[in-house]
């Protein structure tokens, strides 16, 4: 029995496998190359598919690709089989490619072990996005504004219509030159169209430029995944395949204005509404000589960020002194733009009995709107002050001996008190929602499909950027030196700039303000290029580079002047 079995494994096994390797080692191996498909559109990847018959650990030279081709995936496969009694041994290679132009692209012979494929020629087309209704997933692109000032908002949409859920959605990020960006919240929605229901992932950027002339938005690469119709479980727990999808947005073009000779000669502020209002810890018609009240300025712009509004000029006056708090900065959006806040906190403590006179506000804009210059103001108001009970304390001696503190009267007291259980409030509210969002986080991770990994941008170090700041200061480009000046500081204090008066705030040096104001003026003012020295200004940040060793952490002290102050 043994032996029967042992003569037929011989005969119908080891014989063939034998007489299949030497035929096999008698052919040459070939090396071929195929594709899915010949004929693709913009942002479309194409499958190409390279055997070799015979087993082999290496792998052809895959680099001439990539001066046409983005490789997104790569995987190798080894097969081994026997069909009728012969021997199939064979090494594949698929990789996952994406074109980086249109039009007849080649994809060029593959060198192996002394062998070549063919070459391959694919047709890409420079297709417009899909009307809705005609593909399950497409993009659109929206910009509110064709020509627009320097400094004044941009407002770009991008909404993503999908028809089939999709499996994770990044972006490649957006990059203007002569231009700041901020990214505000996404949306997400449902929406039909033609009869299909799709859902609508709609990210929204504002952009400011910094330069006059033709602003250029370039195209926005979508990263994304939806179920594979090929795999019946894909989208669920069992199913592992997925069609990537990289969508991109329109290119956009911009005719950005100077400011307008008409605009005034103070802080530049183009926004579609500006208002200042004031409120008070209590009824400011029951001031007591010595006893402070608290009053607070908000000044708020439509389309303007919060850095890009002045600080408010409140000194001291007749019969009062002014005790500031550090400003606080807020920035919100709606479906038009960025909505910035300036919030100015004061303690005003009267010195005698009698009336005192607090002067009226004025901040100058221009309305984007109407195309006009406006102003927002706050009337000077007189208020009357009663005599205290006792002595009034000397505020002049109290400033002189802490002036960092302000008078602590039983009012004042109760006051700070409801604030402190205020923020001990909100505090815990706080800390309930990120405990809650990290609960649901954790969930959602849980729960979420594999997405293919997606490309990230390394960011430029201190150190780069600060060189290149350098070699803008040697040339004769002010703008181009603001911008490498700008991106320098986002990342020396970990906090994103807009202006050259965000610069001078972080860095608290009345010398360093001076020469900014002067670079800001020769920008976007009235004085000439000669007269700004940016040798000077690259000295000056060499030099507050070597003091300040607290990157990162806001810088404390004095505000300073403002850029454009009168």
């Amino acid at each position: 029995m043994n032996a029967d079995w042992g003569r037929s494994l011989l005969l119908y096994v080891f014989v063939p496998l034998l007489l299949s390797l030497a035929s096999t080692g008698a052919s040459a191996d070939e090396l071929t190359a195929t594709v899915d498909r010949n004929q693709l559109s913009r942002g479309e990847t194409v499958e190409l598919r390279v055997r070799f018959d015979s087993q082999d650990s290496g792998e052809p030279d895959f680099s001439v690709l990539q001066e046409d081709f983005e490789i997104l995936s790569r995987r190798q496969q080894n097969q081994f089989s026997l069909i009728n009694g012969k021997a199939v041994s064979y090494t594949e290679w698929l990789l996952e490619l994406l074109p980086r132009e249109t039009g007849d692209i080649l994809i060029p012979e593959l060198d192996f072990k002394g062998v070549n494929s063919e070459a391959i020629t694919l047709q890409v087309e420079d297709r417009r996005p899909a009307a809705k209704g005609k593909e399950p997933i497409f993009v659109e692109t929206e910009l509110d504004k064709t020509t627009a000032y320097v400094q004044e908002q941009l407002l770009l949409t991008l909404r993503v219509f999908t028809s089939e859920p999709l499996l994770g959605l990044s972006s490649d990020g957006l990059s203007v030159d002569n231009a700041s960006i901020l990214q505000l919240a996404e949306n997400q929605y449902n929406t039909r169209e033609n009869g299909v229901m799709y859902q609508v992932n709609e990210i929204k950027y504002v952009l400011f430029p910094e330069a006059s002339g033709e602003l250029v938005i370039p195209q926005v690469r979508l990263n994304t995944a939806i179920p594979d119709r090929r795999d019946p479980f894909s989208g669920s727990l069992f199913g592992n395949r997925s069609k990537r999808v990289l969508l991109y947005s329109e290119e956009q073009k911009v005719t950005i204005m100077p400011r307008p000779a008409n605009s005034g000669n103070g802080a530049w502020l183009p926004a579609k509404g500006l208002s200042l209002t004031e409120r008070w810890s209590r009824s400011p018609e029951e001031l007591v000589a010595g006893e402070p009240i608290t009053r607070t300025v908000t000044l708020t712009a439509q389309q303007l960020t919060a850095t890009q509004l002045p600080p408010l000029q409140i000194s001291d006056g007749d019969g009062y002194k002014i005790y500031p708090d550090q400003p606080q900065m807020d920035n919100n959006g709606d479906r038009s733009g960025v909505i910035g806040s300036r919030i100015e906190s004061m303690a005003i403590v009267p010195s005698r009995a009698g009336t005192i006179t607090l002067p009226p506000l004025t901040v100058q804009w221009w309305d984007t709107v109407s195309q006009q210059p406006k102003q927002a103001v706050l009337e000077a108001r007189t208020l009357t002050v009663k005599a205290a009970a006792g002595p009034v304390p000397d505020i002049t001696e109290t400033e002189e001996t802490d002036t960092a503190e302000p008078i602590m009267t039983p009012a004042l007291k109760q006051e700070y008190s409801l604030l402190t259980w205020v923020l001990i409030g909100m505090n815990l509210l706080l800390l309930v929602t990120v405990a809650a969002l990290f609960l649901l986080w954790r969930s959602s991770r849980e729960r979420a499909p594999a997405t293919p990994p997606m490309e990230t941008v390394a960011t430029p170090n201190e150190a780069t950027l600060f060189a290149e700041l350098q070699r803008q200061s040697k040339g004769q480009d002010p703008r181009a030196f603001c911008h490498a000046l700008l991106h320098w500081a986002k990342v020396y204090w970990n906090r994103p700039f807009l202006t050259l008066q965000d610069v001078a705030a972080s860095a608290n040096n009345r010398d360093l303000a001076i020469t900014l104001e002067a670079l800001d003026r020769a920008l976007y003012g009235n004085i000439t290029q000669q007269a700004i020295s940016l040798p000077t200004i690259h000295e000056q940040l060499k030099q507050l580079r070597k003091n300040q060793k607290g990157v990162g952490e806001q810088q404390k002290g004095t505000p300073l002047a403002p850029l454009y102050g009168k």
